[in-house]
């Protein structure tokens, strides 16, 4: 069975560095001016932090006075400063045959098998402790805590119940019981010993840890008695409000489940990351956005203003609005993160990712250039600045932006971006009508990786536009069919070097199955397929691609073409 809170809780820290000898006065033996001075030198080095000084001075007086117990306690201190835990142990063991009834003594002692993980060594010294000290409480605690640690969980109920006949009923009591009964997989036992507590100790913890095992044997009435008995001492009490919503919504009850979980999410107390863990596991209920968008929509909003600050969230949010296409909150939040953390990088390139995604060009040529200045020759900020220049038809800078990221790959001996360098300053050159450094650029790109298909395919269209050795077009493209044969785009130029080599019937069937697989979403290629149609005399099939290329993209001459064509059949 599996409690949705499940705590352990522990009454009582069981080892502590802070060591209190000064319960017992200490005092050198002997009414001699040396020892005396030498106790104290060495009390004044360890008070300033002095250890190297103090373990020296007590080691002296140690050599004149033999059963100096203070100063094989203090010795002992020092030891373990330093993790020197064996030491510790041995000089303990020596105080406490010169003095055996001193508390702070045993007690630390049974610190140090404590952390040594001698569980039986430690237990033995807090039962001698108990024996001499009954009514000194902090040694019940540490007795439940070690009789736990041993898995003995009768003598820990025994101790349990010698601090309720001394101190009567309390909270941290009632959960370590709890934990007891957990221990031993006795659900019901912790069941009946929550409840009864409940009927003398109103406890929102307790009740919620009732309620949340009723909820887990599917007894929703119950479980929301008691999610309702904790609200009501106190009403802001995070894990019964969030497991009441969870029982609201197993039963479908969606209503009372937001009432309930809005609250709980946007209470700035509760951890922001487990709330975006939480409602990452709901988005993955089938349906659950798509049903629930205007209430999650005022959920997140609630989370945003609950932890502004709070990386994980804005980040968890900004997804959650871009999925949601809510594009310009998904930047905003994105720009605060950055904002916010604006020595980590991380968060500049998450924002920067999502103004390219709007495709802000020229807020993202801005937002690059200005990272450059602190990440100077940072591949990425290179590239995406050459991005926003290509699309903002700043043809000579986003050349410069691409062989600024290819001296880079060449430096860092990255292959596959210098290949992306020359690939994109082919194209950008070409777009200039410099066909001689575009093709120069292909080369360079093809020398480095010869297979690289979007290299090869516009090199090889850019040559048949310019009617330029259609024989290497010819290979070129080929060779991309031959490796993404139902690509729609390299179809089309292998169909287009056909025609233009004068293969019509060729050219016909690349075209037919570029149709097949996308390429009648694009204007260029319904135009292609039309020119080799009509060309085979198959004027009324070509007009019809004509003139659905037409109505997708105006600006091709699509409308002119088909004038003149339609004249050249009345000659």
């Amino acid at each position: 069975m599996k409690l949705k809170h499940i705590v352990i809780y522990i009454l009582l820290p069981l080892f502590s560095t802070a060591l209190c000898a000064q319960e017992k006065p200490l005092q050198a033996n002997g009414a001699d001016s040396t020892r005396t001075a030498l106790f104290f030198n060495a009390l004044r080095d360890y008070n300033s932090g002095s250890y190297a000084d103090a373990g020296k001075n007590f080691q002296k007086l140690l050599t004149i006075d033999p059963e100096n117990d203070a100063a094989y306690y203090y010795l002992a201190n020092i030891a373990l400063r330093t993790d020197d835990t064996a030491s510790g142990e041995l000089y303990l063991k020596k105080g406490i045959e010169l003095d055996s009834s001193n508390y702070w003594y045993m007690d630390m002692l049974g610190q140090i098998y404590i952390k040594n993980k001698k569980l039986k060594e430690a237990i033995g010294v807090y039962e001698q402790l108990l024996e001499m000290y009954p009514k000194k409480s902090a040694v019940y605690y540490s007795l439940v805590n070690l009789y736990l640690g041993a898995q003995e969980t009768e003598n820990a109920k025994e101790i349990l119940r010698k601090i309720e006949a001394s101190q009567g009923k309390s909270e941290g009591v009632a959960l370590t019981y709890f934990n007891i009964y957990r221990m031993e997989q006795n659900w019901e036992g912790a069941l009946n010993y929550l409840i009864e507590f409940d009927k003398e100790f109103q406890s929102p913890r307790v009740e919620c840890l009732i309620a949340d095992m009723y909820a887990d044997r599917y007894k929703d009435s119950l479980a929301i008695k008691y999610y309702d008995k904790a609200l009501e001492t106190d009403r802001q009490y995070a894990p019964a409000m969030y497991g009441r919503a969870e029982v609201y919504r197993m039963k479908g009850d969606y209503g009372k489940f937001f009432e309930d979980i809005k609250p709980f999410l946007s209470n700035p107390s509760i951890d922001p990351q487990m709330k975006t863990e939480y409602m990452k596991q709901l988005f993955q209920v089938p349906n659950f956005m798509q049903r629930f968008r205007t209430q999650l929509d005022s959920i997140m909003l609630d989370i945003e203003a609950a932890h502004p600050a709070d990386t994980t969230s804005n980040i968890f949010l900004a997804s959650y609005w871009g999925q949601g296409g809510n594009n310009e909150r998904c930047k905003k939040l994105l720009r605060r993160n950055h904002l916010l953390y604006p020595d980590k990088y991380s968060t500049l390139f998450q924002y920067i990712i999502a103004i390219y995604q709007l495709e802000e060009w020229d807020t993202l040529e801005q937002e690059t250039t200005e990272a450059l200045k602190k990440y100077p020759k940072d591949p990425d900020m290179v590239q995406l600045r050459g991005i926003a220049r290509f699309q903002q038809k700043k043809t000579d800078a986003a050349i410069e932006s691409y062989r600024e990221m290819g001296e880079i790959a060449l430096a860092r001996k990255d292959t596959a971006a210098l290949v992306t360098s020359y690939s994109v300053m082919g194209d950008l050159y070409y777009e200039k009508k410099d066909s001689k450094n575009a093709f120069a650029s292909y080369r360079k790109a093809l020398k480095l990786n010869p297979n690289e298909n979007g290299v090869l395919n516009n090199y090889a269209y850019y040559l048949a536009l310019e009617g330029k050795n259609l024989k290497l077009a010819y290979q070129m493209s080929r060779k991309t069919i031959e490796s993404e044969p139902d690509n729609p785009t390299y179809l089309d130029t292998f169909g287009w070097i056909l025609f233009l080599m004068d293969k019509p019937l060729e050219a016909k069937a690349q075209f037919k199955h570029a149709m097949l697989y996308g390429g009648t979403e694009s204007a260029a290629i319904l135009d292609h397929y039309a020119e080799v149609l009509f060309k085979l005399g198959e004027q009324d099939l070509a007009f019809i691609y004509w003139n659905q290329a037409k109505q997708m993209d105006s600006t091709l001459g699509i409308e002119e073409k088909i004038k003149e064509r339609k004249s050249q059949m009345k000659k």
